[in-house]
């Protein structure tokens, strides 16, 4: 299940403080490009921007990154 989109493992998330391994690709350069993206621009403004759309990833692929969910949820 994903946690809501307020939940704060969102932000750990985004700011790369929380670790998910992965071995897809897709994955992995979502997780890079936001880190990359929250490290150029810190903003809560910015964070928030980030949040929806990982949000919005993984409630439209929940179906295909079950692993990674389940440690985001872990």
């Amino acid at each position: 299940m994903i946690p809501p989109i307020d939940h704060p493992v969102w932000v750990q998330f985004v700011t790369g403080k929380k670790t998910i391994k992965s071995s897809r690709a897709t994955f992995n350069m979502l997780v890079q490009n936001t880190k990359m993206e929250y490290e150029r621009d810190a903003s809560p403004a910015n964070t928030r921007e980030l949040i929806s759309r990982s949000y919005k990833f993984f409630t439209q692929f929940e179906s295909v990154f079950p692993s990674e969910i389940a440690q985001i949820t872990g």
